[in-house]
């Protein structure tokens, strides 16, 4: 049962693709990331109190680094996301964020020392060469002339964020329930979001109008954000973080998928021969571990 709720959750997590590319059209990416964010703040609350889960206490330094962590993981993370999905094509957007484990594992080594094995130095490797050849399409005289495409861009630099939220999570997922810490750093990315949300008011206001979209939003923000993150939180209880982690794999083929059969979005050759690199490369950095 757990194994089918972690493919679920990739799943899950792999319809924001796709979704963000078709919601590109209202340019509200703000609108997107505050209605999830709080969505999912006021689920987990609920499933956290019914639960009767440990709650975080009100300490100052707890909530500097939950707003540390909000401004990683959904100010920068899931707001260029969403901006990106604007500009490029939901299936590279799936491929490249499909690095993330690999850009952890270098992020770990800065911060915390943990030593890299060779098969996990190519893994690393292997996977940036995938996004390499993802956001270059193919052409490499486009990374040297640097003539990347602006959502590719926003891409790497969303990776970027999401890694650093790992890494700052870390300390905080020694001590207190992952479904807090999930919870208060979705309310402070919130939080901070809304004075962009403030300056692209009227494209949000456009977007939350339409009620199919707004319907869209309330299941995306308990489904992806709520159920999601439940689900991958167990996995890491019960098999531990590395064995669940392995499921992420699974996003940057279910996105490619989602993109084709939604959307119309058909796969580059490019795009599918980058993203078998960087699933192939997110194994290996994992596999000496297993």
């Amino acid at each position: 049962m757990l194994q089918i709720k972690l493919v679920l959750m990739a799943f899950i997590w792999a319809t924001s693709y796709p979704l963000g590319r078709w919601l590109g059209v209202y340019q509200a990416p703000e609108a997107i990331v505050v209605s999830r964010v709080f969505i999912a703040f006021l689920f987990l609350c609920l499933v956290a109190r019914l639960g009767k889960e440990p709650s975080i206490p009100f300490k100052q330094p707890v909530w500097i680094q939950l707003f540390v962590l909000g401004l990683f993981g959904f100010c920068i993370h899931n707001y260029l996301m969403f901006t990106a999905l604007e500009h490029t094509e939901a299936g590279k957007g799936a491929i490249i964020n499909g690095a993330i484990p690999a850009m952890v594992m270098i992020l770990n080594f800065l911060f915390y020392r943990q030593k890299i094995n060779l098969l996990g130095f190519l893994g690393v490797i292997l996977s940036f060469s995938g996004v390499v050849l993802v956001v270059t399409g193919g052409e490499l005289h486009n990374l040297l002339n640097l003539n990347i495409n602006k959502g590719e861009v926003m891409f790497l630099i969303a990776i970027v964020g999401w890694s650093l939220y790992s890494i700052v999570a870390r300390p905080l997922l020694e001590i207190y329930q992952p479904i807090w810490v999930t919870a208060y750093s979705c309310l402070a990315g919130g939080i901070l979001m809304l004075p962009l949300l403030g300056l692209n008011l009227g494209s949000a206001l456009n977007l939350l109008s339409e009620p199919f979209v707004v319907l869209i939003l309330l299941v995306q923000g308990v489904l992806t954000m709520g159920l999601g993150f439940l689900w991958y939180y167990e996995g890491i209880k019960s098999i531990g973080p590395v064995n669940a982690s392995m499921y992420l794999n699974l996003i940057p083929i279910f996105g490619v998928f989602l993109a084709l059969i939604t959307i119309g979005e058909v796969p580059t050759l490019p795009v599918l021969l980058g993203g078998v690199a960087v699933i192939f490369g997110v194994l290996m950095t994992n596999l000496k571990r297993l």
